[in-house]
């Protein structure tokens, strides 16, 4: 069984701790309104977020330029390639980062000024599993180029300060991109709620999942314990907003 650093949920001292969330917006999202709503409402303070397109990156800015004052993006020539960050921290740098061979989507690196200082962050969206439109051959050929991907973005990342990397991962938990993560010391933050990802079919009027698996993780270094990592149920894209607590380590 994999290492946690997660705790049982706690009141925390906004001094010690921030909630950050992950969220994939799904390029193709009609119900932006829900989905704008459902960050809104969490109100953390940090948000990573991916799948953004131009169309996305103008909702945004319109919506949060009071909630967060800090905000970057990074627009993708594939439509599922772009990312952004929210943020109610000062960011510090930001950086991007180009996957290796196979991959399709990039990496977002930044640094932001926590109170209780300096925090790496990685915002990724590792290459689904699909291939040549086929999704049963991306199931069992695309874990290894996830693991590509993880393995190059980890070897830019410094090791001087605590990291979180988190994002859209693209597999569960047993994943090689996760156990490699794990190999280095970092532990995803189990969460309670539904699952991360769901695709939805309707017949006869009545909508219900046909796959459901949780795709989307938060990963912390051993200097970082989490707490209260939950799913909402809410938004209109086929993923949903991961949240998570986290502090120093005690």
């Amino acid at each position: 069984m994999a290492a946690t650093h997660s705790q049982p949920a706690a009141a925390e001292s906004p001094s010690k701790a921030i909630r950050l969330m992950t969220y994939n917006l799904n390029y193709g999202n009609w119900d932006t309104k829900a989905t704008l709503d459902a960050i809104a409402k969490a109100d953390v303070d940090v948000v990573l977020l991916q799948e953004i397109t131009n169309d996305w990156k103008q909702l945004l800015e319109k919506r949060f330029k009071d909630q967060y004052a800090h905000q970057a993006y990074r627009i993708h020539t594939r439509s599922a390639g772009g990312l952004a960050v929210l943020s109610k921290l000062p960011i510090k740098s930001e950086d991007y980062f180009t996957g290796p061979q196979g991959s399709w989507f990039p990496a977002g690196r930044l640094v932001v000024e926590a109170a209780f200082g300096a925090l790496q962050i990685l915002n990724v969206h590792l290459r689904p599993a699909v291939e040549g439109g086929n999704w049963i051959k991306g199931f069992m050929s695309t874990p290894p180029i996830r693991k590509r991907e993880i393995e190059a973005y980890w070897k830019q990342l410094t090791t001087d300060m605590p990291t979180i990397i988190a994002g859209d991962f693209n597999e569960d938990p047993t994943g090689l991109a996760v156990g490699f993560l794990e190999g280095q010391g970092l532990a995803r933050c189990t969460t309670s709620g539904p699952t991360t990802w769901h695709y939805e079919t309707t017949t006869n009027g009545k909508t219900s999942d046909v796959l459901k698996m949780d795709i989307d993780h938060v990963m912390t270094d051993k200097r970082l314990q989490t707490s209260d990592g939950h799913v909402l149920d809410t938004g209109g894209s086929d993923h949903r907003p991961v949240i998570v607590t986290i502090k120093p380590a005690s």
